[in-house]
């Protein structure tokens, strides 16, 4: 076990991981449908190719689970179950699968659904029942490929966006680090260390505040991908309520000369912690301008 893998063990039995829990569930209920399986298919003796390919791409999960490569180990667990349909012999079975993937292409975009309808539907838009079952098993193995292709591509996006995201984590708290460094050195003419701390103590208050009603008042049947990248920024959203509450020092300091918020005095502690307070709190606002900028190129790309 490298030190990557144990730190990640270690924050797992503090704090869980969720995607890693439904993984291993995913997994051991794999191992026991491949057995079952195999009973069925009276393969006592001598294990058919389905089975040992199917066994392969299982242990390969497995290990991936274990070194937390959370997205190999999906690509594996779903080419252990295209594995295993592979092997089913009963034909009402394959048509299901058929049946509930016809569904399940509703939720893609762009050629992909398209194809997947191709493989398994006529014109009529039902599920191909004048081909033979061994034709019918491979058109629904291609469209699960294609399928599972999907997948992997949104979760490949997703953990690119993670990683700019946790860049960005980084960046704020290393400011956040850096000014209460400058200010114990001296090199904030406004502010001390006390009163930085204070600030940045209060402003990730105010933000954590902000987190929990939101969390309150999310929409819990939103999809994975979207509740997948939520998670992270969740994390950054005190910190940005830190270095907004920053902000508000810096203004408070200036309002001395300018007096552009009213007669605020930024020596009288309590009025400081509101400040710091209700800058952490909005940092809601300042996530959702961020939100709307991002999405206007998207719009202008699809106009």
């Amino acid at each position: 076990m490298n030190l990557r893998t144990g730190t990640r063990e270690l924050i797992y039995s503090v704090f869980g991981s969720p995607d890693r829990d439904r993984l291993a569930s995913e997994i051991a209920q794999t191992w026991t449908d491949l057995d079952y399986e195999l009973h069925a298919a009276g393969s006592d003796g001598v294990t058919p190719p389905w089975a040992r390919a199917a066994y392969r791409f299982l242990l390969q999960a497995e290990n991936c689970l274990a070194t937390w490569d959370i997205q190999q180990a999906w690509t594996a667990l779903l080419s252990a179950k295209r594995a295993m349909l592979s092997g089913f012999r009963d034909q009402n079975k394959i048509e299901r699968v058929a049946i509930a993937l016809r569904r399940e292409a509703n939720k893609l975009s762009g050629w992909r659904a398209k194809a997947i309808e191709d493989l398994i539907c006529g014109k009529d838009g039902k599920v191909l029942a004048d081909v033979s079952s061994e034709a019918l098993r491979m058109r629904v193995i291609d469209a699960l490929v294609i399928r599972d292709d999907q997948y992997h591509t949104t979760a490949f996006k997703i953990l690119l966006r993670r990683r700019h995201l946790f860049h960005l984590f980084l960046i704020l708290w290393i400011s956040i680090a850096l000014c209460l460094l400058l200010s114990f050195f001296g090199l904030l003419p406004f502010a001390g260390t006390k009163q930085v701390a204070i600030v940045i103590l209060f402003g990730v208050l105010g933000a954590a505040v902000s987190v929990g009603q939101s969390l309150l008042s999310a929409d819990i049947s939103a999809k994975i991908p979207a509740q997948q990248i939520g998670s992270f920024v969740i994390w950054m959203r005190p910190g940005i309520g830190a270095v907004a509450a920053l902000v508000a020092l810096v203004l408070l300091h200036a309002n001395k000369s300018f007096h552009l918020i009213g007669y605020l005095d930024s020596t009288n502690l309590p009025v400081v912690i509101a400040v710091a307070f209700a800058a952490g709190f909005s940092e809601r606002f300042i996530v959702g301008a961020i939100e709307r900028i991002a999405q206007t190129p998207a719009k202008a790309d699809s106009a």
